[in-house]
């Protein structure tokens, strides 16, 4: 729906609500008319003297009394003591009952009803400043129950003691209970849609802060409420069920309700139009009004309850009524063209704010104290017609905000898109290079591999080759045989990191590997036992796996060669253990040949071969020859 429909249709209701108001307010007037006491004959009216309280004594004298259009209104009624009087006779067409006898916001009231033989059948207490404790069950703050009979005349004497600083108005009237009932019922009624309304918008918006915490909702939410209690606070039953002992305390605190109100709409316009950045000069003047607002409602409070001067904090309402009507009138007329779709709404809701105050400051001009009971439906109305203009225009404000933040969003997205196919490109050049360089190493690599087997290969063909040409001797063979087995481990080495095209080997596959190939070359009728005992299948380092597979082939070569001369050992044993624990690899080489001696060990090439092989990988050995060889390795982090 379109702003301009809205709006039009808030108007057009507000209008209704107005003529609706005006009718009500006239018939209102007539029954009003039709009830008063003052109808059939004039209400009498006489100054208490101080020396004279007794209610018998007016009655009795009669002289004291004048009518009541013939005193002056001046401020000696506002507050002096006056005793009214008035004969009542309910006509034929009437029944004997209860009828109840009301009056509008006089402060205190004491009635003294008395019958055609002079004896008083009621004294009775009210008024809204009485303690709750001294009215009748069954009466109010603002009316007497009272049972008549039929034909028989009564005279009722009121004694009325107005201090609220207003003229007091006598406006008694007198209707049948039923009657009484019925006119309050609708009052009622309205107050209660009203108020319902209210409150479903309450919880509508705090609901609405606790999902999209929007601080908006939190003045709007505070105006609404500060409303709400201004117009209960209008009511009777406000002061009846929590300030009843002191009830004047409780008609004072209307005006700080109203106070509140103001401030949290001017606050609410401050945050809405972000007014600080839009127009510095109205934010200020709105914070001087603000601090305006709260000092006068200390001084209203004060002087409502300890002055007791209503009129006077009247007209200061007044004056902050057109205070108000000038801010917002200058403000959304100066800054129409500044501010966007949604933030008029707030224009639209200051145009009945600012409505709904001048209603309210005709009426407190044009009927004083008599415009109370009109300005909590007015407020109401005008709270309702502003909130649901403010909470259309948060909801587009946000809906728009959330449009903005999705469109930044997908641009964010589109644009973070681009950089990633930027980026993936990038990295697909890139990996495409990479391949190309692995490939390129790859093929190196097998090269280089290839060139290394050749090469050593081609030694071990040489040592063969050699062997088996002239005659050279055994010792040369020896030699030669030795250099091959050193050989065939480095070729094993190479061959077993082509074939895990790995950095790292298994050892239990090196080290069998290793035995079966010097047992084919050293003992191929496998007379020589050899127990390989490793744990698990661990993964050394190349750096390890070369040095490691060469002492090994020197160990089983040395044994193979001198440790089992013939006919000398009967059940030749070598065992081989690779142990790990924590930190330390651990390997034990044992045979049970004949060992050597000292000279022997210190001059043995092969031996010297395997201590620098063993400092090499960062390891120690220990070599012991009680019943053949026992070496014992300890490397560290070699698995």
């Amino acid at each position: 729906m379109k702003p301009n429909i809205i709006v039009t249709i808030l108007m057009l209701l507000c209008i209704a609500i107005i003529r609706f108001g005006r009718d009500a307010t006239m018939a209102n007037n007539q029954v009003a008319a039709k009830t008063c006491v003052a109808n059939n004959s004039p209400l009498l009216i006489a100054k208490e003297y101080t020396e004279y309280t007794n209610p018998m004594y007016y009655y009795h004298h009669s002289g004291l009394f004048l009518p009541l259009s013939q005193i002056k209104r001046d401020v000696d009624q506002e507050k002096g003591i006056f005793w009214l009087k008035k004969e009542i006779n309910l006509t034929d067409s009437l029944t004997t009952g209860n009828y109840v006898l009301s009056f509008d916001n006089l402060t205190y009231v004491n009635l003294t009803l008395i019958d055609a033989k002079g004896e008083i059948v009621y004294k009775k207490k009210a008024g809204l400043f009485r303690k709750r404790k001294e009215l009748d069950p069954r009466d109010g703050r603002d009316h007497f129950v009272l049972n008549l009979e039929a034909g028989n005349p009564y005279t009722i004497l009121p004694r009325v003691k107005h201090s609220k600083g207003y003229t007091p108005l006598y406006n008694f009237h007198l209707q049948t209970e039923l009657d009484y009932i019925k006119k309050k019922q609708r009052s009622r009624t309205v107050h209660a849609f009203m108020e319902g309304a209210i409150i479903v918008l309450l919880l509508y918006m705090a609901l609405a802060w606790m999902v999209s915490r929007y601080r908006p909702y939190i003045w709007i939410f505070l105006f609404l409420l500060s409303i709400g209690m201004y117009s209960v606070a209008l009511q009777n039953f406000f002061v009846d069920f929590i300030f009843y002992d002191s009830p004047q305390l409780g008609w004072s605190m209307v005006s700080l309700f109203s106070r509140f109100a103001a401030i949290s709409f001017y606050l609410l316009t401050i945050d809405f139009l972000q007014l600080r950045r839009l127009h510095t000069r109205y934010y200020k003047v709105a914070c001087y009004i603000i601090a305006t607002i709260g000092l006068t409602a200390v001084v209203t409070f004060v002087n409502n309850f300890y002055f007791v001067n209503y009129k006077q904090s009247n007209w200061v309402n007044i004056t902050l009524g057109i205070i108000h009507m000038l801010y917002f009138s200058n403000l959304f007329i100066s800054l129409w063209k500044k501010i966007d779709l949604m933030q008029r709404f707030l224009a639209y809701g200051s145009v009945f704010f600012v409505t709904g105050i001048t209603a309210m400051v005709y009426c407190a001009l044009t009927l004083q104290e008599q415009a109370i009971q009109y300005v909590s439906m007015l407020t109401q109305f005008f709270a309702l017609c502003i909130t649901m203009l403010l909470l259309i225009g948060i909801r587009l404000k946000l809906r728009k905000n959330e449009l903005d933040y999705h469109q930044s969003t997908e641009s964010i997205v589109l644009e973070r898109t681009n950089e990633l196919k930027k980026a993936n490109n990038a990295l697909y050049e890139q990996q495409i290079q990479l391949l190309q360089k692995n490939r390129y190493i790859e093929t190196l690599i097998d090269e280089v591999n290839h060139r290394v087997k050749n090469n050593l290969q081609l030694l071990y063909s040489l040592g063969s080759l050699y062997k088996t040409g002239e005659n050279h001797g055994a010792q040369y063979n020896q030699a030669i045989q030795s250099m091959q087995d050193r050989i065939h481990a480095m070729m094993l080495v190479n061959q077993l990191l082509v074939y895990n095209q790995n950095s790292q080997l298994k050892l239990k596959t090196l080290v069998i590997e290793t035995v079966n190939y010097l047992r084919q070359m050293h003992d191929p009728e496998k007379k020589v036992w050899i127990n390989v005992d490793i744990e698990q299948d661990w993964l050394i380092s190349t750096n390890t796996s070369i040095p490691l597979a060469l002492i090994i082939t020197e160990l089983l070569t040395n044994s193979y060669k001198y440790a089992f001369p013939k006919g000398i050992i009967n059940t030749p044993v070598i065992n081989l253990r690779i142990i790990k624990k924590m930190f330390v690899t651990t390997m034990h080489f044992e045979d049970n040949g004949v060992g050597a001696s000292e000279a022997v060990l210190s001059t043995s090439f092969g031996i010297g071969l395997v201590k620098d092989l063993t400092r090499q990988i960062k390891g120690t050995v220990t070599i012991q020859q009680e019943r053949g060889f026992q070496y014992i390795f300890e490397f560290n982090n070699m698995i």
